[in-house]
């Protein structure tokens, strides 16, 4: 167990390490032009060094507030938080730009983060680095980034994120989908077979499209059955039959 536990809890420090928040004095930033400054930001963010980026982006944004660099710093600070894992950061940022800049050209970028960042606050660190599945814990941060998404795609369709926007909904329904089947599963497995039933009608209202569909349409079936409800239960199996007949 130790042969184990020893790396495990070394890559662990070393992840907790890398994404603390990061303890710099602005002052230590050289006072030089917001565009030397800016380069300096552009380069720490080229080499994924995200801490120094938002060390320099953070001085220039203090220092010129209103500078001609002000929108694209702000739109740099959204993606350094995020990068960095500061979800609080980016969504206080995000809701600053979409305050103070609502006309910008790159709002659906902003909503783009806002989506990803939604999608970041329903992962855990522990959990990424150690690959468990993401689909039993609660869904209301799938479920905001999922209307963000549908909200930019809708707003932007033309947008250049709108494609990654639309398969990243996709991945939600289909996370949202498992943990609805695998709530049904364990209703199933105790013998609560409405409340299975309930789960699975989950399933087929909302997420018709995942693969879960054709397990949760068999699972309502055999739990109406069990409950002595034959009328229900055939006309499940004749929607089953239409879905899936031949397949």
């Amino acid at each position: 167990m130790f042969k184990f536990a020893a790396p495990l809890l070394a890559g662990l420090a070393l992840l907790a390490t890398a994404c603390s928040s990061s303890n710099y004095n602005k002052d230590e930033v050289p006072d030089i032009s917001p565009d030397a400054l800016y380069l300096q930001a552009q380069s720490a963010m080229t080499s994924g060094d995200y801490y120094t980026a938002r060390q320099y982006l953070e001085a220039i944004d203090s220092r010129y507030p209103f500078g001609e660099l002000s929108d694209q710093v702000q739109l740099d600070l959204i993606y350094v938080y995020y990068k960095t894992r500061e979800s609080e950061l980016t969504t206080a940022q995000i809701n600053r730009f979409l305050r103070l800049s609502p006309t910008s050209p790159h709002i659906d970028y902003v909503m783009y983060m806002k989506g990803l960042n939604e999608m970041q606050l329903r992962s855990d660190l522990l959990q990424d680095f150690l690959g468990l599945n993401r689909a039993q814990k609660d869904p209301t941060h799938y479920q905001e980034a999922f209307a963000t998404f549908r909200e930019m795609i809708e707003t932007y369709p033309n947008s250049v994120y709108a494609a990654d926007a639309y398969q990243r909904m996709i991945y939600i329904q289909q996370q949202l989908a498992e943990r609805e089947y695998a709530i049904a599963s364990f209703y199933n497995s105790k013998g609560a077979w409405l409340s299975a039933i309930r789960h699975c009608q989950n399933i087929i209202y909302s997420y018709p499209d995942t693969e879960y569909l054709q397990d949760a349409l068999e699972m309502m079936s055999e739990c109406y059955r069990n409950l002595g409800l034959e009328m229900p239960a055939e006309n499940t199996d004749k929607v089953y039959q239409a879905s899936f007949a031949g397949r």
